[in-house]
Order: structure tokens, then C-alpha cells, then sequence
């Protein structure tokens, strides 16, 4: 096999990068790809068009299991590039890429022990590095919506074609201007699928993240290492209140489809000062090809839901996939968000799909309790749809609400008569729920506690 110095020069650098990045990992069973780093051409910037920016990572790719894994030309593993932006609390996708595939790969140290295996496979314990100049040839790029990111099945062809920005990480330069965003961090997120990992079990520790900084001509420079096997979603916890001060508000969950793939949520509830909170969801399909097609969060009929927002990532290059936004609606106690149409009417319409962030936020009166969210899924699948633990806003505590015993959740006809019926000075003060006014109440029910049940007339949940 013939190896060029474009690809794989300095290997010593990028064995020393490897072998750092993968001091926290146990070897496991089986092939095991992780996207260590990204190698001493780290970071392409392609060109632009129309403002927007077309970027592509190197790799530094290891095989920390005990299996040689399939490295097949065009195709299995691919690599699918990201960036995001945190900033004002918030961590937000700015661009995709479409999916570096390979020729071949070499064996070289830096990954464990390597056991001298390349070509059409990447030896066990061995290290194979790309630059970011030959991963951005647009001819060996694959469309996302030709991988099945659970299973870990290629489908071809690839190859994109067009402008300079065509198939690379495509970022908006307004998105990056240091006036509009001061002291935003940026990140970059290297996200493989392999076959046989897959296979294997062990495709849940294939995305990435690495810290960069904008320049000039926004150029990308990497900051710091990779952190290899972790998501960038974790970065809003890592830096949520600053670089490198992590902001224990923000939980991260991963939550599986059962006989499927992972979502990872981030989420956040935060005081605004002004007698609301706000109310923060950021979510990540890891791997589920069943895609997202619904976000739900519960809240109390009674909640005053303001400020609805949301944030998707564009599809690009030829992929089928629309880009209109999800449609918002806070109704029946929940705000919702929905794809703009369901998989039987139109497959390709904008779904929460694998390796993609959206997020998702409102404003309420009430504050947080520990609550459940529903994502429910895009594909037809039983379940369809999975809940993961968020903060939602708690139900306010309607003491009017005393008939039938414990209350039904409304305030009406059967509350006030047993007010009536309770006039007078309580028997037991301790036990005498119709007195319920002033706050806490004062061992006889009178004209405040009617009044007090009048003026919560209604649904009180």
C-alpha cells in the first residue's frame, strides 16, 4: 500500500495526541472506532459562498478494541462533522457536514498496542491519521441519509459536487462574528458509524468534541485536546458558565430507544429575576435512524407560557431533507413542538435526525420541579415515542381546590358548598381544609375563605 506524506505525516505528533486522548478508555471486545483527534492538518477552510463558510476536520482515528475493524473504500467507518456555538447560556448547532468515507487505512502505533493490521482494515490497538486537506475531497463525502446510523449500514453512492462549500461543514459567517456573539465558545464534533462497531455493541462512544477559536478570514484553530468518546452536548455543561467553569444547572441524559438507537438531552432551568424562568432543551439524536419528530414538555394549565423558541441546523448539498422549522404550540397542558408533517405524509420532511441538534425553549411563571419531556419518534416504531427526566414548571398549589376530598383539580360548585357547609369556627383546627384564608387560615371559615375559593375559579392544575 502506498502512503503519502499528505496524509500521514508527522505521526509522531499524532500518536502522542492519540495515546492522551485515550488515557480514559478500557478496551473493548470487538472493533471500537473513536475519533481521537484531529491531526496535525487539523482544520480546512474551504471557502465561501454567499456567507456562508464550508469547513472539514482532520482525524486521528483509532481502534481501541480488540478486533480488527472493516475499513472499506468508500464506505464504512464515515466520519460526519458538526460545529456549534455556546453562548448566553445556550448551545446551539451552527453547521453539518456530510460523511468523510476512506480508501484505505494504515497501522500505526499510538492507539495501544497496534498489531500491524491496515488496508482494507484498521488493526486492533492502531492508529490511522487523515489530514483535513484530503478529507475534504468532495468525492469521498456521503450523504447522511445514505447511512443507517443504529445498524451502521452504508447504502451509497457518494460523492458531492457543486461549489466549494458543497458536502463540508457549512457554518453561516454571521454566526461567528465576535460583535454579535462576544465571548461565545466554538466547537467542533467528529462523529463516526461503523459497521462492524455496531455489530459489536460498541458504537456508543463515536462522537468527539474539540474546543476551537475563530480568526481571521474565520478561520477554525483547535484549542486545548479532543475530548474523545464525548459528544458536544457536553460542552454546555463543561463551559455552561464560562470556559472551563462548568455549570452544574445543565443535565445531560442519554436516553435509549428501546431495540434502538440514543438521544442525549441537555437541559436547563434558570431564574430570570423578573418572577419567570426560563426554561432550556437542547437535544441530540446520537444514532436513532428513527429520527425525532415531536418534543413535549407538561405544564400546568394555569402556567403563563411565554417567549417560544426554537432552533434547528440546515440540511444541505443534495440531502432530501426539508428545512422548514417545527411548528409550536402551547396548549392542553404541554408546549409542544412538532415536525411539520408526519413520516406517512412525507419521509423527507424535517426530522430530528442522527447526529443533529435542535433546541427547544419557553418562558414560564412557575418555577422548576423534576419533570419528563416526551421526544416522540419520527419512523413508526413500538414504543413510539421515549420520555427523559427534565425540569418543568411546578404545578401551583391551589388550596382552594378541597372538594371532592384532596381536590379534582378545579375550582367550582363543589368547593363553594363546602365552604358553606363548613361555616363557622372549625372543630378541628388542625383538620378544617375550607379554611383556607387568610394564608394558612385563621381556625374559622367565613366570607375570606369564600371569597378566596371565588377568585380561583376554574382549572387550578
Amino acid at each position: 500500500m502506498l502512503i503519502t506524506s499528505s496524509r500521514f505525516h508527522h505521526r509522531s505528533i499524532a500518536a502522542a495526541c492519540c495515546v492522551a486522548a485515550l488515557s480514559s478508555f478500557s478496551f473493548a471486545a470487538g472493533p471500537d472506532v473513536v475519533h481521537t483527534g484531529l491531526s496535525s492538518s487539523p482544520i480546512s477552510n474551504n471557502g465561501t459562498v454567499g456567507g456562508i463558510r464550508g469547513y472539514t476536520l482532520g482525524s486521528n482515528t483509532c481502534n481501541q478494541g480488540t478486533s480488527n475493524m472493516l475499513w472499506s473504500s468508500d464506505g464504512t467507518p464515515g466520519l460526519a462533522m458538526n460545529a456549534y456555538r455556546l453562548h448566553d447560556g445556550r448551545l446551539e448547532q451552527l453547521g453539518q457536514g456530510w460523511v468523510k468515507t476512506a480508501c484505505c487505512a494504515a497501522a500505526t502505533a499510538g492507539c495501544g498496542s497496534c498489531n500491524g493490521v491496515g488496508g482494507q482494515l484498521l488493526g486492533a490497538g492502531c492508529l490511522d491519521t487523515y489530514s483535513a486537506s484530503f478529507n475534504s475531497i468532495q468525492g469521498n463525502l456521503s450523504p447522511r441519509n445514505k447511512i443507517n446510523p443504529f445498524t451502521g449500514v452504508f447504502s451509497g453512492p457518494i460523492g458531492a459536487s457543486g461549489s466549494v462549500i458543497a458536502g463540508r461543514v457549512q457554518v453561516a459567517e454571521s454566526d461567528m462574528n465576535a460583535a454579535t456573539f462576544p465571548g461565545a465558545l466554538y466547537f467542533v464534533e467528529g462523529h463516526y458509524i461503523s459497521t462492524d462497531d455496531a455489530a459489536a455493541g460498541n458504537h456508543l462512544n463515536n462522537a468527539s468534541h474539540h474546543r476551537v477559536t475563530v480568526g481571521a478570514s474565520f478561520n477554525l484553530a483547535p484549542v486545548g485536546g479532543m475530548v474523545a468518546g464525548t459528544p458536544a452536548i457536553h460542552a454546555w455543561k463543561l463551559h455552561g458558565l464560562g470556559l472551563n467553569t462548568p455549570d452544574p444547572d445543565v443535565n445531560i441524559t442519554n436516553t435509549d430507544i428501546p431495540g434502538e438507537g440514543r438521544f442525549i438531552v441537555g437541559s436547563k432551568a434558570k431564574d430570570n429575576g423578573n418572577g419567570t424562568w426560563r426554561y432550556e432543551y437542547a437535544v441530540y439524536n446520537f444514532n436513532s435512524d428513527r429520527a425525532g419528530g415531536s418534543f413535549s414538555v407538561p405544564v400546568p394549565r394555569s402556567a403563563v407560557i411565554t417567549n417560544i423558541g426554537y432552533k434547528d441546523v440546515n440540511y444541505h448539498s443534495g440531502e432530501p431533507y426539508a428545512n422548514t422549522d417545527w411548528i409550536a404550540t402551547a396548549a392542553g397542558g404541554s408546549v409542544k413542538w412538532d415536525s411539520p408533517q408526519t413520516f406517512g405524509a412525507n419521509p423527507n420532511t424535517n426530522a430530528l435526525r442522527w447526529g443533529t441538534l435542535y433546541n427547544f425553549w419557553f418562558d414560564a411563571n412557575l418555577p422548576p420541579i423534576a419533570g419528563e419531556a416526551t421526544i416522540g419518534l419520527f419512523k413508526p416504531h413500538t414504543p413510539s415515542s421515549v420520555q427523559t427526566p427534565v425540569p418543568v414548571p411546578q404545578p401551583q398549589l391551589c388550596v382552594a381546590d378541597i372538594a371532592p376530598a384532596g381536590g379534582n383539580g378545579t375550582v367550582n360548585v363543589d368547593d363553594l358548598l363546602a365552604v358553606i357547609n363548613a361555616w363557622g369556627t372549625c372543630p378541628d383546627p388542625n383538620n378544617c381544609p375550607p379554611d383556607m384564608a387568610p394564608k394558612g387560615g385563621n381556625d374559622e371559615v367565613n366570607v375570606d375563605d369564600l371569597l378566596a375559593v371565588i377568585n380561583a375559579w376554574g382549572d387550578c392544575s
